[in-house]
């Protein structure tokens, strides 16, 4: 587990950025769960590592909030969800792109997702407004997404928790 601030828009697009690359770099993670209460920055980090992907600039982010789920035409392609309104049954194509090596699943609202349900290898990764900025805690689970998440702790300053 490993704990950063983003005090800035700035810092959460450079680290959105730095996210991307890590995560695209390994093919075995491809699927990041956003928890936070609304407005901590879910979908402006979603946002963000978008933005840092091939075609990310022809992405129109927004909160998938009442379509549930939006794709995005960048290289990988993602599928950004939000399980909010989801509480009785999730979005097929959820479960879809789970299963699909080549897309990059974010799920805001991410504890919905059952347990049984989760790809072996993903990050959880939490939100919180702060007085600084945004907190993010990150958790991996799986030894690849360990791995990651000790070569970010190399690339920005993190807290351990």
């Amino acid at each position: 587990m490993a704990s950063i601030i983003l005090y800035s828009l700035e810092d959460t697009a450079r680290f959105a950025e730095m996210l991307v690359k890590a995560v695209t770099a390994d093919a075995k993670i491809r699927t990041l769960l956003l928890h936070g209460d609304l407005g901590s920055g879910k979908t402006t980090l979603t946002r963000f590592m978008a933005l840092s992907l091939p075609g990310g600039s022809e992405a129109e982010v927004a909160s998938p909030s009442f379509t549930l789920c939006n794709h995005y035409a960048t290289v990988p392609p993602v599928l950004h969800c939000d399980l909010y309104h989801c509480a009785g049954s999730l979005p097929e194509e959820l479960f879809e792109a789970l299963d699909n090596p080549k897309v990059l699943n974010i799920i805001e609202w991410s504890e919905l997702l059952p347990e049984q349900d989760r790809p072996e290898e993903y990050l959880d990764i939490t939100l919180k407004a702060c007085e600084e900025g945004r907190s993010l805690t990150i958790h991996a689970h799986g030894s690849r997404a360990e791995a990651l998440l000790r070569h970010l702790r190399g690339q920005w300053p993190m807290r351990k928790a």
